[in-house]
């Protein structure tokens, strides 16, 4: 078949012809002509071609239908051109069909589907893969056209059932979309890779995995778009043992050197807390972009090595690598958790710099940075400046305002948002966190009841366990221990240590022994681990003199291996940040300091003398 004319040509051999004195009769070259003018959008010349001709064949036909249904603005064209040709075949009726798909117009791509299967050409493999989208939040439509294609015998084309598979995980019929794939006589990759992700988006992420086993039992070899589909299921049920696995497979198949792979390998063993292997498959990757550098900064910080995201952070700039607005996320974050305001205020000028300070991710974590280092100045000025304020940018800013003691303007804040009327930014479960916060800290009582019944009644937000826990801090403040006490025997749900710690620190607060020994019984029965509660309560036993219990209690716990949480904290010397852990054997420049507090103690005392 000669190569396709350029429109210029074309136009020239036109005139050519219609010199000759037979310039359409002669279908062969008029079809050429046909296909130069619609591939060049000369649709309207092609059209004009087409009607001059004495005797225009099937193929003139599917030529200018072909054009007006690739065509932005003439799909009803085809349609109309559709109609009135004298015959069709499956070629005209797929490029029809496959059009109204393309244009989202699935309902008439039914309809002429439908039209079809009356007619005397029969749909084909190409039809069946075409028509199975458009049956998507239909289940009717797609067991009607399922049967269709079973009975026209079309599954020996792979496409076609993978459609059928991808069809019914849409519907949300996984035990169907599985069946159709079992059924199926060649299963190709591109069968197993849909079948994966319709897995995993349906939330079946462990069959999944026995589904890559099959897969490779039957000598299907994976590919990158396999293993990236596996790792994202494994990073969003945290499962850190079974990335390991996959990741083995990588590494026998040659894919480690993808890094689109490694970054998602990076990302899932970030987010299952595994830092060394973050380590050491990032030292080990030979190319790297901003998104591993990124996943390597995001996962320390997620597992607890904030210092260890910041000075990687500052590796990557010395690498000259750009950050992008997810880095400066993590990193101020991982400021924020540390309460380092001097790195969280180069990071936010860094922002400035590379013009990210406005977006949302960004200005959200540096609005929550400042709130955490009691910078409420900045915070509010942060939080005034932003262009577009989302839920999480208010939530920030009402809990900051409620955990730096200006709760009435973090209840303000809340009515404000509540007065916008917004669906961008209406009430979730967070911000009535902060709101009941905010009450507890103004021994607010009577508010946070109405505000707990305005999130159940009027935002249908089912409460849960960190709503009671706000709930029962408010009423403990203030001193209401009984009804505190009638709440977690009201609850809906097995009460947690977190929830019984919060209202014995009530009962601290209020001298309330008795309450205290029932909250005891409730952690000893439930076999709670919550040890901070525990040594409060018996600290309370020997506050109150009361030795025996408080021997009794601490035995009984130490019987069960219950010890407490080491304390952190961060203090920064000379730009760098410093750790210091309770009970940890200090280096000799952690002893140096621990002289000089020891020296600032006793001069402590010497003042506290001198005083009284």
């Amino acid at each position: 078949m000669p190569p396709p004319l350029p429109l210029l040509h074309a136009r020239k051999l036109h005139a050519t012809l219609l010199k000759s004195g037979h310039p359409h009769g002669h279908a062969y070259r008029c079809n050429l002509l046909l296909g130069a003018y619609t591939r060049g959008g000369a649709l309207t010349d092609a059209r004009a071609l087409l009607e001059r001709m004495p005797s225009p064949t099937l193929v003139s036909y599917n030529t200018l239908l072909s054009g007006y249904a690739s065509s932005p603005g003439l799909l009803d064209a085809a349609l109309d051109l559709l109609d009135a040709m004298p015959d069709r075949d499956s070629w005209s009726w797929n490029t029809a069909i496959s059009g109204l798909a393309r244009a989202g117009r699935t309902r008439e791509a039914l309809r002429r589907f439908l039209q079809m299967t009356r007619g005397p050409v029969a749909p084909d493999a190409f039809t069946y893969s075409i028509i199975s989208p458009c049956c998507g939040g239909d289940p009717g439509s797609a067991r009607k056209v399922h049967a269709r294609a079973l009975k026209a015998g079309v599954f020996a084309d792979a496409c076609v059932g993978t459609g059928f598979v991808r069809l019914y995980a849409e519907l949300h019929a996984m035990y169907e979309a599985r069946k159709v794939f079992d059924c199926m006589p060649l299963r190709d990759l591109m069968s197993w890779n849909v079948l994966l992700d319709c897995g995993m988006r349906s939330g079946e992420a462990e069959s999944c995995m026995k589904e890559f086993l099959r897969m490779i039992g039957s000598g299907i070899r994976p590919d990158h778009f396999t293993f990236a589909t596996l790792l994202n299921g494994s990073a969003e049920r945290f499962a850190g043992l079974e990335a390991m696995q996959v990741h083995s497979v990588i590494l026998k198949t040659g894919y480690l050197k993808d890094l689109f792979l490694c970054n998602s390998l990076l990302n899932v063993y970030g987010r299952c807390g595994h830092v060394d292997l973050v380590k050491n498959l990032f030292d080990a990757m030979i190319e790297k972009d901003i998104v591993s550098w990124t996943a390597v900064i995001s996962g320390l910080a997620a597992s607890g090595y904030q210092a260890d995201a910041f000075e990687i952070f500052r590796q990557m700039l010395k690498a000259a690598m750009v950050p992008n607005s997810f880095t400066f996320g993590s990193v101020v974050s991982s400021c924020a958790s540390m309460n380092d305001l001097g790195s969280g205020r180069q990071c936010h000028a860094l922002a400035v710099k590379h013009g990210l300070e406005l977006v949302p991710i960004v200005a959200s974590s540096l609005l929550d940075m400042y709130s955490k280092c009691a910078e409420m100045d900045d915070a509010i000025r942060m939080f005034d400046i932003m262009p577009q304020r989302d839920i999480v940018s208010w939530n920030a800013m009402i809990c900051g305002l409620a955990q730096n003691g200006q709760s009435a303007r973090s209840l303000d804040l809340y009515d404000e948002m509540v007065r916008l009327h917004e669906e961008s930014v209406a009430p979730n479960s967070v911000t009535f966190v902060g709101v009941l916060s905010a009450c507890s800290h103004a021994g607010a009582v009577q508010k946070g009841c109405s505000y707990f019944t305005q999130m159940v009644n009027d935002f249908h937000i089912e409460p849960v366990s960190e709503h009671y826990t706000c709930l029962i801090d408010l009423f403990a403040r203030a001193g209401w221990l009984d009804e505190a006490e009638e709440i977690i025997s009201n609850l809906p749900f097995k009460h947690d240590a977190v929830i019984l710690g919060t209202l014995l620190n009530g009962c601290r607060k209020y001298g309330n022994l008795d309450m205290a020994k029932r909250i005891a019984k409730r952690f000893l029965v439930n076999n709670s681990d919550d040890e901070s509660s525990i040594f409060l309560l018996s600290n309370m036993y020997i506050a109150n003199e009361e030795w025996d219990d408080a021997c009794e209690l601490r035995d009984a716990v130490i019987s069960r291996g219950t010890r407490k949480v080491t304390g952190n904290s961060w203090i920064d010397v000379g730009g760098q940040v410093q750790c210091f852990r309770a009970g940890f054997s200090p280096d000799a420049q952690f002893e140096q300091t621990y002289d000089v507090l020891q020296q600032l103690r006793l001069m402590m005392v010497d003042a506290d003398k001198l005083v009284t």
